[in-house]
C-alpha cells in the first residue's frame, strides 16, 4: 500500500467515524448551541468543510507550481473568521457544503504521489484525521448531554 492510499483509507475511517457520530444527532439538535462553546454541530460541519477546501486549495497549488502555500492566518483567527461568514449558512448548505469540500479534498489527495513529501502528508493528516479527532468527542460529548 503506498502513503497515499494510507492517507486516503485513514481519512475515510476517521470520516466514517464522524458520520456515524452525525446521524445519531436528532433533527431537532443540529441548530442547538452546544458542541464547540456557541457552535452548532451545522456549524462543525461548516468548520470542517471550510479546512477541506481550505487543504484542497494548498495542495493544489502544491501540484501545480511545487510550492506549499501558507495558511493566510493564525489558526484561531481563521476558525473565528469562518464561523461569522458561515453560521448563516442553512442546515442543507452546510451540508452541501460539507460533502462538495470532502469530495474535492479527496479527489486531489487522490493525485498525491505515491509517496508525498511529509509536509503533504502532514497537511492531509492535520486537515482531515485528525481534525476529525479533534471534533468527535466534542460531538459526543454533546449527543451524551441530551443532544
Amino acid at each position: 500500500m503506498t502513503r497515499r492510499d494510507e492517507l486516503l483509507t485513514s481519512e475515510d475511517a476517521g470520516w466514517n467515524q464522524l458520520v456515524a457520530l452525525l446521524h445519531r444527532v436528532p433533527e431537532d439538535a443540529w441548530l442547538r448551541p452546544g458542541v464547540n462553546g456557541e457552535w452548532t454541530v451545522k456549524d462543525l460541519i461548516a468548520h470542517i468543510a471550510v479546512w477541506h477546501a481550505s487543504a484542497t486549495d494548498r495542495l493544489e497549488s502544491f501540484r501545480v507550481t511545487g510550492a506549499l502555500p501558507p495558511l493566510p492566518a493564525p489558526v484561531d483567527d481563521l476558525n473565528r473568521d469562518h464561523y461569522e461568514r458561515n453560521r448563516d449558512l442553512t442546515l442543507n448548505e452546510a451540508r452541501a457544503m460539507s460533502g462538495a469540500a470532502r469530495h474535492r479534498l479527496r479527489e486531489e489527495m487522490a493525485l498525491l504521489a505515491d509517496d508525498p513529501d511529509e509536509r503533504i502528508s502532514m497537511l492531509v493528516i492535520g486537515d482531515a484525521h485528525e481534525h476529525y479527532e479533534e471534533h468527535i468527542p466534542q460531538l459526543d460529548a454533546f449527543l451524551g448531554a441530551g443532544s
